[in-house]
Parts: structure tokens; C-alpha cells; sequence
């Protein structure tokens, strides 16, 4: 019988009796993790409220080896994240995110950079910062994280650069438009896709926003399930 205590973070819960939930947390060192909470829904339990979707908590669970779900024996809550809740826009957010945060901790893997990076962009969307610049930087860093950074050459001023999933990112100054689905990538358009906080117009950080969801989509070889609330919001 193994036992672990780690901090974690909820990505969803489920009914699995009148009484238990089933829990996919993402942790930093056994990487997404299936729990049973049993009776947590219990009025007396101490952990209704504690294992809500997003939120940050110190939990201990275990089982035995090669179990396919553990047992979730404690849960301490270390922060709600209820800033996420002001606006749809800050849910899809983190609903995107938390996509890529699990293909990018599979169960069983050591996931430090991948908790560390969710979890700040996280209490980012749920502060006051401005949701769509955290939004295209934790996309940009969660392909890093997958190992599929968008090439994203130097330019020269004032040129602008064909941007095509297909083709793994921005082209060589100069090229050719190229097969499929591609985008004209202008000067401060380019620059947000080096450095999502430049300052930049709406219709810019929309426009790349586009990119990264075509280039998501074609990556991952699926759109991913958040993406079409993440379009009706930004």
C-alpha cells in the first residue's frame, strides 16, 4: 500500500455514488492522478466546497500498486481561485489551459514546470490582469511545455511573415504563401507571438489568438474542447 501527500490542483469531479465523487487532479510529481473521495458529499465530511473544479488543495491519497484510481484519505483547501468566476471569459481561459496541462502530465510523470505553470497562470486569470494577453502566453508556454513551440524567427521592421500550422509556424521573410490554411502575420502581430504583454490592440491579440488555436487544433490533430467557448468569449 503506497501513500502520498502533494498539492494539487482540481480539473474535474464527477458523481460516483450518492455520496463519493470521482476526482482527475493534476499534481507535480505523479502527474494527472484519478481519485475516489469517498463521502465527501457528506454534510459532515469537512470537505464539501474544499474539492471544487480549479481549486488548489493539499491532499493525501493512496492504494495499492497499479491501482487504476487511488483513495483520496485528506483534502485541505489552499485557495478556491473564485476570481475565476467573475467572467466566462477567465473559465474558458482556464479551460483551455487545463487541455494542454494534462497532455502535457500524463499519469505517472514528474510534472513540476507543467503544475508550476498552470497553477500561476491559474491565480493570473483569477486577479485582475487581463484575461486574453495570460491566455496567449499560457498557450504559447503549454506548447513549450508539449514540446511544440511555434518556430518564431526573427524579423525584420515593418515586414510581415506568413504564419501556417502546417509549416510549424512563421515562414522566412519572403516566402510564398503556403498550401493550406495560413495567415499574414503583421509586424505587431509577430511581436505578440514572441511576447504575448506587448502592448497591442484588441483585434491584434484576437488575430493571434486565431493563429493559436489553428495551431493547436492541427497539433494536436483536434480542436480542443474549450476552444469553441474561448472564440464566443474573445
Amino acid at each position: 500500500m503506497s501513500r502520498f501527500s502533494s498539492p494539487a490542483i482540481v480539473l474535474r469531479k464527477w458523481p460516483f455514488s450518492e455520496t463519493s465523487f470521482a476526482l482527475w487532479v493534476l499534481t507535480p510529481i505523479q502527474g494527472t492522478v484519478s481519485l475516489l473521495a469517498k463521502g465527501v458529499n457528506k454534510p459532515k465530511s469537512g470537505s464539501l466546497g474544499v474539492l471544487d473544479t480549479w481549486a488548489v488543495v493539499d491532499i493525501d491519497f493512496g492504494g495499492p500498486p497499479g491501482v487504476e484510481m487511488f483513495t483520496l484519505y485528506k483534502a485541505n483547501l489552499s485557495n478556491r481561485l473564485s476570481g475565476l468566476e467573475a467572467s466566462l471569459e477567465r473559465l474558458a481561459a482556464a479551460g483551455l489551459l487545463a487541455e494542454i496541462a494534462e497532455l502535457a502530465a500524463p499519469p505517472g510523470s514528474p510534472s513540476q514546470q507543467v503544475f508550476r505553470w498552470f497553477e500561476n497562470s491559474l491565480r493570473e486569470l483569477a486577479g485582475d490582469s487581463n484575461p486574453l494577453p495570460v491566455l496567449l502566453e499560457g498557450i504559447l508556454e503549454g506548447l513549450h511545455l508539449l514540446g511544440l513551440s511555434p518556430m518564431l524567427q526573427e524579423h525584420e521592421e515593418g515586414e510581415e511573415r506568413w504564419f501556417s500550422a502546417a509549416s510549424g509556424g512563421l515562414l522566412p521573410l519572403g516566402s510564398s504563401r503556403p498550401e493550406g490554411k495560413a495567415s499574414k502575420a503583421s509586424q505587431t502581430e509577430i511581436a505578440l507571438l514572441r511576447n504575448p504583454r506587448t502592448p497591442a490592440t484588441l483585434a491584434d491579440q484576437r488575430a493571434v489568438l486565431s493563429m493559436l488555436g489553428d495551431f493547436l487544433g492541427y497539433h494536436l490533430e483536434r480542436i480542443p474542447k474549450a476552444w469553441p467557448l474561448v472564440q464566443k468569449r474573445f
